[in-house]
Parts: structure tokens; C-alpha cells; sequence
């Protein structure tokens, strides 16, 4: 079995250290945003969440420069606020133990992702880990989750049958559903209840997720 696995909300609470360093950037702008934290999620994608929470300023140049400041405090701090969810990298390390391939799928900037990877020890457990920007300065460029999982897949020359994705919003599980791959939602992350109908099957627990991959 292939096993991709979300990382913001799924593997790890790392909404605290992302929250803080995006409004770090936005101060270092000299921008506001009065009701960031009402709007701010962290997972979506970078270019999206900056678009919902700026829909009269929104423009890729600003985009961009929230990016590079952002960069400059998420990916240098050591990720102080940032926990594992209680057992579930566990989980994680008994299904590779029993020979199931486990993978990071992620809207994160594949440079975060990896540095946290490293920093937490996950580049130990996971194959691989996969980003949507991670092809940025290539002619394949940012991609969805959907596009993404697509890609991998092809690459790998995994079949949807023997795929299931873990997430906890509802672009892990349109991604999944666009391939035609399980999903399971996780619901001590970050989606909504309306998110997480939309998998295939849910789990309240680490233990949970592991009988039901």
C-alpha cells in the first residue's frame, strides 16, 4: 500500500509557528490585516490564502514578497510552536515496518516541508516528501494537491487501487477523489465538518487511522 500523508493539521499542529511568521512578513510590510485571524488557515495553499486574505490588494507580486519575508521566519526558527499529534507518526512507522510505502503530500513551500521534515526526524520514517512548489522553477511549475498526487503517482507507477490518502481538509480529499484514491479524514486537524463528509472514511484517533488504512 501507498500512503500519503497531509502534514499541516494531519501529522503535526503547526498552525502557531506558521500564524506567527505570517504575520511577521505582513508587519514587515508594514501591511494589516484586521481580521487575519478570523480568515487565516493554515494548509491551504500559499497563493490562496494570501488571495482570501487580501481580495482587493491580492496580486502574485504581493504574493510573492509575503512569501520570500514569510521564508525568511518559518524556515530559520527552529518551528518552536509546532507539535506532533499524540501517536500518529507512530502509526506511521508500523505501516512502513509492515512494508507499506508512506509518503508526505503537502500545499507547504517544499523548502519548509523539508526543513521540518529534518527538524522533527520525519525524513527518517517517510519515503519521500512532496510538495506543491516543489517544480516552481521548472517547466511543470506550482501545482494543487490534485495535480500533485496525479504526478507522483505516474512517476511511480502506483495504481489508485493500492493508494489512500490521510488529510483533514477538503483539498486532501479532492485530491484523493480526482484520482481515485480512499481518503481518510483525520478530525483533530483543521477541517470543518462539511470538510471532512467529503472523505471516505474518518477517524478520531491515531490508533483509528491505522485500522482503517
Amino acid at each position: 500500500m501507498h500512503c500519503f500523508f497531509d502534514l499541516d493539521g494531519t501529522l503535526a499542529d503547526t498552525d502557531p509557528d506558521i500564524r506567527g511568521s505570517w504575520k511577521a512578513a505582513l508587519r514587515d510590510l508594514g501591511m494589516e490585516c484586521p481580521d487575519f485571524d478570523e480568515k487565516f488557515v493554515a494548509g491551504p495553499p500559499f497563493d490562496e490564502m494570501a488571495r482570501i486574505l487580501f481580495p482587493d490588494r491580492y496580486t502574485q507580486e504581493l504574493a510573492d514578497s509575503i512569501r520570500e519575508l514569510f521564508a525568511r521566519h518559518y524556515d530559520h526558527d527552529g518551528f518552536p510552536l509546532t507539535r506532533e499529534y499524540p501517536g500518529v507518526l507512530d502509526a506511521v512507522r508500523k505501516l512502513r515496518e509492515r512494508g507499506d510505502k508512506v509518503y508526505i503530500i503537502t500545499n507547504k513551500r517544499f523548502v519548509g516541508a523539508t526543513a521540518m521534515a529534518r527538524h522533527f526526524g520525519w525524513d527518517l520514517v517517510f519515503d519521500a516528501v512532496y510538495a506543491g512548489d516543489m517544480h516552481r522553477d521548472d517547466p511543470i511549475g506550482v501545482l494543487r494537491k490534485p495535480a500533485l498526487l496525479k504526478l507522483v503517482m505516474e512517476e511511480r507507477g502506483i495504481s489508485a487501487a493500492d493508494a489512500v490518502l490521510v488529510g483533514d481538509t477538503a483539498l486532501d480529499f479532492e485530491a484523493a477523489a480526482a484520482n481515485g484514491v480512499r481518503s481518510v479524514g483525520v478530525e483533530w486537524g483543521y477541517g470543518t465538518q462539511d470538510e471532512l463528509a467529503a472523505a471516505d472514511a474518518r477517524v478520531a484517533s491515531a490508533a483509528e487511522m491505522l485500522s482503517v488504512i
